[in-house]
């Protein structure tokens, strides 16, 4: 049986009532919601709802209606910087960050004149918080960083970046994919007026989830993406203006909700509490495992403020082979590459293996797993000093 450690990717396995409510939903309750008024309809109406009291909860939101619906995590940073950012604003983000917010960054910045300022980072892949407060001009409209390094695990000094944004009337939209689930999150504490995340990660929805919130002060002036129906104003040509059927458009993904929904009420168990703490156990066992291997370079996650996703070298091997006999050789299954943030590689040094091999355990691992996994590395540096 393979052992899977992309856990940072998308969470595997789901809990058992994950898979029985997308299955019901599927058989039972998959109408279209909001288009009904007869009783099935009703019924999915109430479970939408209660899904999105329940993320409101989980992050606390003042108002559910804060919080809308989308097709993943990139869905909706896209929704908040393509909504938000006008033609000659500024906007400031990271080497760390994502493409889900570097690539729209990009496009505004080509198609809209919009400039762009990105932070540095350090070895670790710590976003350079003193160059936040030297970047902001008199056009700065949004910064846009990620809470945790989805490639080194570190937190990132969202807390710090909030108030520097709070004091200079700057929107701050953060990147909650990698500590959703993970980390506790208070939007109402952080000040800030945009946070995306998807659900098929630290929340162990499926694939397809994810949600937006966006803060009274900036929805007004947040432009939706997508326009169509959403099962009211039907006689109205316009797009409402109503929270939060305005983000909301298209029918929504039932099954996928019903399964977030069951992934919010497991995190919500003793259950979580008792296999958080063993994570966080786990992650430890990796990072000192991997670090005590001769001709094993780990990056950053070393600290105690981090995520649980560890990323490390062997030797001079390039990180695909190193991947690929992983999995053919070990049957690990793990992330090999830039893992979507090209830009920190440089700074934490990894760019010359062509980024990093990343275990990243899930809340299902068990100890005998990463002894496993650490066993293969093993193996394999010896296997590689051998060949040359």
């Amino acid at each position: 049986m393979a052992i899977y450690l992309d856990n940072a990717a998308t969470s595997f396995p789901k809990p058992e009532s994950v898979y029985a409510a997308i299955d019901r939903a599927n058989r039972h309750q998959a109408v279209s919601a909001g288009r009904g008024r007869y009783q099935r309809a009703s019924d999915l109406a109430r479970l939408i709802s209660q899904t999105r009291n329940a993320l409101a909860k989980q992050i606390n939101a003042a108002d559910s209606s804060n919080i809308s619906f989308a097709f993943s995590g990139t869905d909706a940073l896209s929704t908040a910087i393509l909504g938000f950012v006008r033609p000659g604003d500024h906007v400031v983000s990271s080497v760390v960050d994502h493409t889900s917010v570097l690539r729209p960054l990009w496009h505004i910045e080509q198609c809209r004149e919009v400039s762009v300022t990105l932070l540095n980072c350090d070895a670790s892949g710590v976003v350079n918080i003193e160059q936040l407060k030297n970047s902001i001009t008199p056009s700065t409209r949004l910064v846009c960083l990620t809470q945790a390094s989805n490639v080194t695990g570190c937190i990132e000094p969202i807390d710090a970046a909030a108030k520097i944004c709070h004091e200079n009337g700057i929107a701050l939209l953060v990147d909650a994919a990698q500590t959703i689930g993970h980390t506790s999150i208070d939007v109402q504490k952080l000040n800030c007026d945009f946070l995306a995340a998807p659900g098929h990660k630290g929340l162990m929805g499926s694939l397809g989830t994810g949600f937006l919130y966006v803060s009274d002060r900036v929805r007004d002036e947040t432009s939706p993406l997508r326009f169509g129906g959403t099962g009211s104003t039907g006689t109205d040509p316009k797009q409402p203006k109503t929270y939060p059927e305005k983000f909301e458009s298209g029918n929504m993904n039932v099954a996928g909700i019903a399964g977030l929904l069951a992934g919010l009420q497991w995190l919500d168990s003793d259950e979580f509490d008792e296999r958080y703490e063993k994570l966080i156990e786990l992650h430890a066992k990796l990072v000192t495992g991997l670090s005590a291997i001769e001709g094993v370079s780990v990056y950053g996650g070393q600290t105690e403020s981090v995520t649980p996703t560890v990323s490390f070298n062997i030797g001079d091997l390039d990180c695909q082979t190193a991947g690929m006999l992983l999995d053919s050789q070990f049957e690990i299954e793990c992330r090999t590459g830039l893992h979507c943030a090209p830009l920190i590689h440089e700074p934490i040094g990894s760019a010359i293996h062509g980024g990093t091999v990343r275990f990243s355990p899930g809340l299902f691992t068990t100890p005998q797993e990463i002894q496993s996994a650490l066993d293969a590395v093993e193996q394999l540096v010896s296997l590689s000093g051998d060949a040359q």
